[in-house]
């Protein structure tokens, strides 16, 4: 398993997250204070793959499309069309607060025991179950993470014996990419180039490619490989701090490593998304 934090603070917000890497899961735990996630304005990856995204908000507000609001904590089993890679006419959602704690995992569909989809409406869990997610949101450790996958499995939610399936120790190629990638994810730098990962890694471009190539595949990034992966987390980065109440669409380019604001207007056509001010103007957090 991989994992790797990021805290920033922009524009009277704040964004805090914990990445989980593992072959068959894929775990964040995020805490968005004043941002909004809108996923009808998701950028959507390339490549359709068998997952299935076990939403869980702790604190905050979750609003479905044609249903009335609910407050943390609520969780629903999202279809990959519905969070990873969203379609035209799938059904979309809305997730804010003041303060906002979300642990969303991707999972194997065939690793689910429940209906999937937002038009299941949310999924009931156990009060253990609970429990464990707020021990993982306040600890962020891998065996607070242990702990939750075996109770959903015990919840009938997940699986069972999900757990077992894990590695713990991945191999030296992997551990030494994934020591540059890691202060990358700290800092947001989904700009950074092949050649500039290349020097710290202290690998040929020809041996980063294979494994990144190799290190995208295994652990399931978005896209369909390294270029794509951080060109959808740019855009999700971009989108989501264009929500923040003192943002400024310059600022935010800048900030995810576009360079300008016309150089993200390019991205968001080439994504199909509508420009920069327009998503701003829809999802900016105006609450408290």
């Amino acid at each position: 398993m991989l994992s790797a934090q990021s805290h920033l603070e922009y524009g009277g917000s704040t964004l805090h997250s914990m990445v989980f890497l593992e072959r068959r899961m894929r775990v964040h735990v995020v805490r968005r204070d004043r941002l909004v996630f809108d996923s009808s304005f998701a950028p959507p990856t390339r490549v359709a793959s068998p997952f299935v995204h076990l939403f869980a908000q702790l604190s905050g507000t979750f609003i479905a499309a044609g249903a009335p609001p609910r407050t943390g904590p609520c969780a629903y089993l999202l279809a990959e069309t519905e969070f990873d890679r969203v379609v035209r006419g799938a059904l979309t959602f809305r997730s804010f607060g003041a303060r906002c704690t979300i642990v969303e995992a991707r999972v194997p569909f065939v690793e689910v025991r429940r209906p999937v989809g937002l038009s299941h409406g949310p999924i009931d869990l156990p009060d253990d179950v609970w429990a464990a997610y707020r021990a993982l949101a306040d600890a962020g450790s891998e065996a607070a993470l242990y702990t939750l996958i075996d109770r959903l499995g015990a919840g009938d939610i997940l699986s069972r014996g999900l757990t077992a399936t894990i590695i713990q120790a991945e191999p030296e190629r992997f551990q030494r990419v994934w020591a540059v990638l890691r202060p990358l994810y700290q800092d947001l730098a989904t700009s950074a180039s092949l050649k500039q990962i290349s020097a710290l890694a202290g690998l040929s471009l020809r041996q980063l490619g294979r494994d990144l190539h190799d290190l995208t595949r295994t652990f399931g990034l978005f896209g369909a490989g390294f270029r794509d992966a951080m060109r959808v987390l740019r855009l999700r980065a971009a989108v989501l701090l264009l929500s923040a109440p003192d943002g400024a669409p310059g600022d935010v380019a800048r900030l995810v490593g576009y360079g300008s604001l016309d150089a993200m207007g390019r991205a968001f056509r080439d994504a199909r998304l509508p420009a920069p001010s327009i998503v701003q103007e829809a999802v900016r957090f105006r609450g408290p």
